[in-house]
């Protein structure tokens, strides 16, 4: 019974296990390089080298060597490891292919570049149009990580060729790959902006057909392989294996036949999936490192039988006599699953308690499309709601509780998950809904395996792109583990469900946990850099977001009243939080930035909001500010007309505001922003035309004046 357990753990550290394993990645020790074949002569150019067989290729930054064996070319990229680690230089999988007998094409790499060098494709052209791939029954580019990324985005360069990737990036490239921080010197050091063989994704989307080898357990690789999601991608999935699969599968004694079977077209599989079970299964260091990531993970459960499966095959030892006492001591002061946490601290108040639920098997229910218009959250494993998964969007419309369809399809998730609701894109909606339940990880009894969200509208791959987007605010809060969502029901093996500790009304107050998870975090994740006067701008949003006519005035006034101007949708979030920890005065139009500089902002620094529509939510800012920082902001309300779309009958985040300048530049130098004597440069009326004027043609629709009587937007329809 215990055998199950293991495929669906996480393991940590095969590798560490394996000593073995630290000869290059392709070699079979010592003994095996010594009957690796002689580097083949030097060939002058492209054409040179196809006449006359066998030969050696330097190109500037890449060599290639190449070695005819049969119909059937492997071409071969170094990976990280294997740069340098051959002397003389050797193609990476130089000894499997003269094993299998197949010919080799090798790309030698003279740096840890990742390919991003112009001579790699400029090589694989030369051979191409020299003739070389002519005549091959299949030819497939095989890569494991940096290798893995070179393989895929160079393979279109030769018609009919396939790809195989061990555990790939598909882009190091930071605007495409935000959530992938572990090479940050390659990202650094080698150009990631020229598009050229940039993106797997992009061949993927080309047309190629590709295997890729990855770990679905190690958060980037799982990323990196959404990212190249497309009909020509086949995935080879090694749970538990980690990042470095191509080396724990060659000691389980896998790796041999699934690159020879997969490059000869007839991989199975079923068979292999049979044979990956069977191997792992079998290896005790396998089965230790299993048994520590299930403890890791606190599943309390299944110890009892691991330790006993375990004992079983080794006998007793001292490594299981120390879990059995862990297991022991964990059991007496951890509570039981399917009960609540409370966390007392601050002394919470209505609406907030502090309440965590630990559920076992509950269902985690996206909206769907069959179901009621935002029916979505937590069902208890009886199929009862879980109330407490209850969600707003926007301050009056909650989400129903989900109902299951005859035969509906639920898909099992084992482990500890923590329930985050609904994840929202826009960067206020995902501070006021998606952070809410982010206060209860330090409370929790055990680590949770990943932050689970309910995808917005049902659409999961938007939702995962929006992850994505958003993975330097989780690394500033310190939470590395994998945040994800899913497009269909989960029963999830443990989930806890916080209540919400933020959100609309009342609850922007915060709760004492949330104020002090989120307020600690972020002010020690970054250090206070910037001047102290601030103005933020929404100058330079798209027209589509709304603001007010002429926002450049008060830019320009301000500049010379000695405000930093700051847009912060230009810089990355962590500048965000330094400017608004530095500022003692802050001033700008409502928006999400007021909502973040909440989080950070001294107590002793002042906050003046200009609106930018005549009714807004003045409360909830204000409520805001003062739980969070002790800070009331002073709100200037100089509106003379909404201006809104033709279609529209409301003020809504799209309109835009005309202000009385005048009136909102006396209101300024009354509150201490402008110097004594200041006389701000205004426009005239026509002027304010001009500028409506110039907004509808960004906007691409004109634009009319709110009528008296019209509806705004936080009045009940």
């Amino acid at each position: 019974m215990f055998s199950g357990v293991f495929d669906v753990l996480h393991q940590r550290s095969i590798a560490a296990a394996r000593l073995a394993l630290r000869a290059p990645a392709d070699g079979r020790g010592a003994a095996a390089e010594r009957r690796l074949p002689l580097p083949p002569p030097l060939a002058a150019d492209a054409t040179a080298a196809v006449a006359q067989g066998d030969f050696r290729l330097p190109l500037g930054l890449v060599e290639a060597q190449f070695h005819r064996r049969s119909d059937a070319l492997w071409v071969t990229f170094d990976n990280l490891g294997s740069v340098g680690a051959y002397d003389p230089p050797q193609p990476w999988l130089q000894a499997r292919a003269a094993k299998a007998g197949v010919s080799i094409l090798g790309l030698i790499a003279s740096r840890k570049d990742w390919y991003r060098n112009a001579d790699t494709p400029r090589l694989i052209g030369a051979l191409r149009d020299a003739g070389l791939f002519a005549g091959f029954r299949r030819i497939t580019f095989i890569g494991a990580s940096m290798g893995g990324f070179a393989a895929l985005v160079h393979a279109p360069l030769v018609p009919g060729a396939e790809a195989l990737a061990f555990s790939p990036q598909s882009t190091l490239a930071k605007k495409r790959a935000r959530f992938d921080k572990r090479y940050r010197y390659a990202q650094k050091t080698w150009d990631w902006d020229s598009p050229d063989f940039l993106d797997a994704a992009e061949a993927m989307a080309g047309g190629l057909r590709a295997t890729v080898v990855f770990d679905p357990f190690v958060p980037e690789d799982h990323a990196h392989l959404r990212r190249m999601a497309g009909p020509g991608l086949t995935e080879i999935r090694v749970p538990h294996l980690g990042h470095r699969a191509i080396r724990n599968l060659k000691g389980l004694g896998l790796l041999d036949p699934l690159i020879e079977d997969v490059a000869a077209g007839r991989f199975d599989p079923a068979a292999f999936a049979r044979a990956f079970r069977d191997a792992r299964r079998a290896d005790l260091s396998w089965r230790r490192a299993a048994f520590a990531e299930a403890e890791r993970r606190g599943h309390a459960g299944l110890l009892p039988g691991a330790i006993a499966a375990l004992r079983a095959r080794e006998g007793d030892s001292p490594f299981l006599r120390r879990a059995s006492r862990r297991l022991a001591e964990r059991a007496a002061a951890a509570p039981g699953q399917g009960g609540e946490i409370r966390v007392t601290a601050g002394d919470p108040q209505p609406p907030f308690a502090g309440l965590i639920l630990d559920l076992p098997g509950a269902l985690v229910v996206p909206e769907r499309d069959h179901d009621e218009k935002l029916a979505s959250g937590v069902l208890q494993a009886d199929g009862q709601w879980c109330a407490l998964s209850e969600a707003w969007i926007r301050a009056a419309k909650s989400t129903p509780a989900p109902r299951l369809s005859p035969g509906e399809p639920v898909t099992d998730l084992p482990g500890t998950h923590l329930f985050a609701g609904h994840f929202r894109g826009h960067f206020g909606h995902f501070l006021v809904e998606s952070t809410a339940r982010l206060w209860a990880l330090p409370h929790l009894p055990v680590r949770p395996d990943s932050i689970l969200y309910l995808p917005y509208r049902g659409d999961a791959r938007a939702i995962e792109r929006a992850i994505e987007g958003h993975q330097e605010f989780f690394r500033l809060m310190g939470i590395d583990m994998p945040v994800r969502t899913h497009a269909g029901a989960l029963r999830v093996e443990r989930l806890f469900v916080p209540e919400l500790g933020f959100g609309w009304k009342e609850r922007y107050a915060g709760s004492p946990a949330y104020r002090a998870v989120f307020r600690e975090r972020l002010s020690a994740a970054v250090p206070a850099e910037g001047g102290e006067r601030l103005y933020i701008s929404r100058a330079r949003l798209n027209a589509q977001r709304g603001g007010i006519l002429g926002e450049t005035v008060i830019e320009e006034n301000l500049a010379r009243a000695g405000f930093e101007i700051f847009h912060p949708e230009r810089h990355p979030l962590a500048t965000q939080i330094a400017r608004y920890k530095a500022a003692r005065q802050i001033v700008g139009l409502d928006g999400s930035a007021f909502h973040l500089a909440a989080y950070v902002l001294a107590p002793e620094a002042q906050v003046t909001m200009i609106l930018r529509r005549s009714k807004a939510n003045v409360a909830d800012y204000d409520l805001q500010f003062r739980s969070f920082a002790g800070v009331t902001p002073r709100v200037i309300d100089a509106i003379r007309r909404d201006w809104v779309a033709e279609e529209a009958t409301r003020v809504d985040f799209r309109s835009v505001g005309e202000v009385d300048f005048v009136r909102l530049f006396d209101r300024l130098a009354a509150l201490g922003h402008l110097p004594p004597g200041f006389v701000p440069d205004l426009p005239e009326a026509a002027a304010i035309a001009e500028m409506l004027a110039e907004f509808g043609e960004r906007r691409g629709q004109p634009m009319r004046a709110l009528k008296p009587g019209e509806r705004h937007l936080d009045e009940d329809p």
